[in-house]
């Protein structure tokens, strides 16, 4: 599923070692995840434009998905003022939606 007109979109495919990604240096809407199935892992995201700025006072959202999951949508809608970045860890296999 891709998002509407106007939003991008990211796949994350997490791998066993915390990665992090900047999605976008200023300000953002993180406004949904969509979660396919059963995957473990988690997701932390956090007010930054960088990758350096994941300190615990950033952190906006964290979401742990547990091996059990059936397919959702979140819709988050949280304004990020410095940047959306975000932090995958285990095997979280999800798409994030922003503008």
């Amino acid at each position: 599923m891709q998002p509407s007109s106007g939003y991008q979109y990211n796949a994350v495919a997490g791998g066993t070692a915390a990665s992090t990604t900047v999605l976008k240096s200023t300000n953002a809407v993180l406004q949904s995840i969509i979660i396919p199935g059963t995957y473990i892992g988690s997701l932390v995201f956090f007010d930054s434009a960088t990758a350096a700025g994941t300190a615990s006072t950033n952190q906006v959202l964290a979401l742990g998905l547990p091996a059990t999951a059936v397919p959702a949508s979140l819709l988050i809608e949280a304004e990020f003022r410095n940047g959306l970045t975000y932090t995958a860890s285990g095997t979280p296999t999800v798409t994030v939606i922003w503008n």
